[in-house]
């Protein structure tokens, strides 16, 4: 049998090189890779559940692989990678996140072959994290996703971007020590085999309650940092100002998804009974973060800075979602993960683009573009109000079953995320009436619509964001193939 997620890794690693290689010519190199790497999602997408793996014992995955890798007595570690629905869905969504960022940087000048090689990079040690079956794997790919984006902030981003890259690096590096501990405990204690998740799967619920709820936290250190959740979003703030316009997509659409899908699936579902414990300290968590994450957006004269404060509300409702323990709030998380994922890398791309055109960020500074810039202001429109969770767009489906969910399982607490949605509203609308609207301010003389490759970047996410707003199933009814943790009740 063909190894095809063996595949995606390798095209994604030759594209990678080659790109890397390729100098002035890279920003094509990184488009057929990027193309082809969609493609190959797309047969995925098109055939799952697809067929049998080659190893038993890697049960509710897909197209899983097992090969021996480094065993030295009691160390069984091997190369095994396997996906569910859950996973699936965001490699698709890496997928189009990928094609989108080359193309809206198609006319990067300062060493685009660094550039686009590392924008390629990030996107294949997000994919290692999904499709990663075994405890070490997991770990080597979500460490290679902090090298690429460290240079990217560090180099291509603004006035404070080695003091963002370096403050990054350390907050996630120190959160991924803590987690490895965590997974190193975890096979240990439980008396797993082997390193492989399936070993681990079965081996974990034995544990005590007391020592489940320790590894539990640990592993929920290492991913709340990753999400962000407060307290631990200090560092996304910077990140994202300081950012170039591809690395804030990249950020925000997928590396703080590394963070939900982690707590999914190496802790939530290894350790039911720790996660139980701890799902008090998940609901003030996930409540604190949705309350923070709106309120400081309010405040923000930066546009990009608004945006990156809102991330964090919308993960606090991811974090809600999962702590509510059921299939319906799991379901949710997961259409958030994607929703966000895709919206957010739109309103970074507004948001680069409003500071490509007009010289500036600053809502107070801008005012009526939409007579100078109509595309413009039409992306940035559609982006906040698939934000604010308008219906036909991408977010409603996923708030919608996120709050379904919380009413499920905390009844009238559901009023908490509802009402702060009002305030997320609040402050999209507030900045679409300063920023589109109203007499016009500063606006330059020389200024033009935007370029078309900007505009292209922009409609792949455009798209995406009407088509699975209209036709939430076409993600439901993937995310919910996943026999193995139990959907039946959706």
């Amino acid at each position: 049998m063909f190894p095809v997620l063996s595949a995606l890794l390798a095209t994604l690693l030759v594209g990678t090189v080659v790109t890397f290689a390729a100098g002035r010519h890279a920003r094509w190199a990184a488009l057929a890779t990027s193309a082809a790497f969609l493609a190959e999602v797309g047969f995925l997408l098109l055939d799952f559940p697809g067929w049998p793996g080659f190893v038993a014992g890697v049960p509710g995955f897909s197209y899983s692989e097992s090969y021996a890798w480094i065993h030295l007595g009691w160390l069984q570690v091997n190369y095994t990678v396997g996906v569910d629905g859950i996973s699936l869905v965001l490699i698709f969504l890496t997928a189009v996140l990928q094609l989108a960022t080359v193309v809206y940087s198609w006319e990067e000048r300062q060493r685009p072959g660094a550039w686009f090689g590392l924008l390629l990079l990030t996107c294949l040690g997000c994919v290692g994290v999904f499709v990663a079956l075994d405890v070490l794997l997991f770990f080597l790919f979500w460490e290679a996703v902090l090298v690429p984006m460290f240079f990217i902030i560090g180099y291509w981003g603004g006035p404070r971007r080695r003091y963002a890259a370096i403050k990054f690096f350390v907050y996630t590096h120190v959160a991924s020590i803590v987690m490895l501990v965590g997974l190193l405990a975890l096979v240990f204690y439980s008396g797993a085999k082997s390193f492989d998740y399936s070993a681990v799967y079965a081996a974990a619920p034995g544990l005590s309650v007391v020592t489940q709820t320790f590894l539990f936290l640990s592993l929920f250190f290492g991913f709340g940092v990753k999400f962000p959740v407060v307290p631990f979003h200090t560092w996304l703030p910077d990140a994202h100002v300081e950012a170039p316009t591809g690395g804030s997509v990249l950020l925000a659409g997928l590396l703080l998804k590394l963070g939900g899908y982690g707590l999914i699936r190496w802790a939530v579902f290894v350790l039911p009974l720790g996660f139980k414990e701890a799902q008090p300290v998940l609901f003030v968590i996930a409540f604190a973060s949705i309350a923070w994450g709106s309120i400081v957006s309010l405040a923000q004269r930066d546009l990009k800075r608004m945006v990156a404060f809102s991330s964090i509300n919308h993960m606090g409702i991811v974090l809600l979602a999962i702590a509510l323990g059921s299939s319906l709030g799991l379901l949710a998380a997961v259409l958030l993960m994607f929703a966000h994922g895709v919206v957010s890398a739109l309103l970074f791309m507004t948001a680069g683009s409003v500071h490509h055109t007009y010289g500036t960020r600053d809502i107070a500074s801008l005012g009526g573009i939409t007579p100078s810039a109509p595309t413009l202001s039409t992306l940035i429109m559609v982006g906040s109000l698939a934000s604010l969770g308008l219906p036909w767009l991408i977010s409603f489906p996923a708030e919608f079953t996120a709050l379904l969910a919380t009413w499920d399982g905390l009844a009238y607490w559901v009023l908490i995320p509802l009402g702060i949605l009002v305030v997320t509203a609040a402050f999209y609308i507030w900045m679409m009436q300063r920023v589109l609207f109203g007499p016009p301010k500063g606006i330059p003389a020389a200024v033009h619509e935007l370029p078309w490759y900007e505009t292209a970047g922009m409609g792949i996410l455009v798209a995406a964001t009407i088509l699975f707003g209209v036709l939430p199933f076409l993600l439901v009814n993937l995310i919910t193939s996943s026999p193995i943790h139990g959907f039946a009740g959706v």
